[in-house]
């Protein structure tokens, strides 16, 4: 299972579409008004059809445009080194900080969990109900509208849930959102309520999603997790993932 750090990143592009993007040569520039800052930054892959300089102007013009703070998302290798040395010099000059730094992993379907018997019922909806949504926004701030478009954006994508039979409300003890690419499942959004961790809820979500790619020709896997969150990535290590590239966001700090 081989795939170039360029084309993986436009896969994952489509897994997570920001509401207005813009194309500056190679680079995609992206805003949802301040949801996620995936869905609000400047993916600075291949050239940007300018010279360096005027490219972050021309970046940080577009955003001021809308409101926006100017945040740039640099790739890394997978220890979280940014590859692009001339970019992060630049912005480090002009007082951008990273944050964020986040780690890509891939995965075989046929490497990763498998359902059995045992696995918690997992549902599967192509719509985005009331309560998937309850579900993602117990963990995370939304903005209505933007937050609603981006989870809607892919080409395709499903919600999964596991249900709360508890719960009169409906809202699931468990989310996570597959994106659909040929070749590819993402897998978005994965939350569990604190109190039903350690159930082997999370593990069932991505025994569902191998099971939906090996179902629909999609036989690999690829998720984002932050490098600080090391409890997850070794939860996923022991799934069947590996380690593939990063990412960094760099911005400058509020009132720079």
């Amino acid at each position: 299972m081989t795939i170039t750090v360029q084309a993986l990143e436009t896969v994952m592009a489509d897994g997570w579409r920001a509401v207005e993007e813009d194309h500056l040569g190679d680079w995609l520039l992206r805003a949802s008004s301040g949801f996620t800052q995936r869905g609000n930054s400047a993916l600075t892959v291949g050239r940007p059809g300018a010279p360096l300089t005027a490219a972050i102007d021309i970046v940080e013009q577009w955003y001021a445009a809308r409101s926006l703070p100017a945040r740039f998302c640099l790739l890394t290798d997978a220890a979280g080194r940014v590859t692009d040395e001339p970019l992060n010099d630049v912005l480090s000059t002009r007082g951008y900080l990273p944050a964020s730094a986040t780690l890509t992993m891939i995965g075989s379907c046929a490497d990763l969990p498998q359902l059995t018997e045992a696995t918690a019922g997992v549902d599967a909806d192509a719509r985005l109900s009331p309560e998937w949504l309850a579900g993602f926004a117990a963990y995370r701030s939304i903005v209505p509208g933007p937050a609603e478009a981006i989870l809607t954006g892919s080409r395709s994508q499903l919600f999964l849930s596991i249900p709360d039979t508890s719960d009169a409300g409906g809202r699931p003890v468990a989310t996570a959102r597959m994106s659909i690419y040929p070749g590819w499942a993402g897998l978005h959004a994965m939350w569990v309520a604190p109190e039903r961790r350690r159930e082997g809820l999370a593990t069932a979500i991505v025994a569902a999603v191998a099971h939906l790619g090996q179902e629909h020709h999609m036989p690999q896997v690829y998720l984002q997790v932050e490098h600080s969150n090391e409890v997850a990535r070794a939860a996923y290590r022991r799934m069947g993932f590996r380690d593939h590239h990063g990412h960094v966001y760099l911005a400058k700090p509020l009132g720079g």
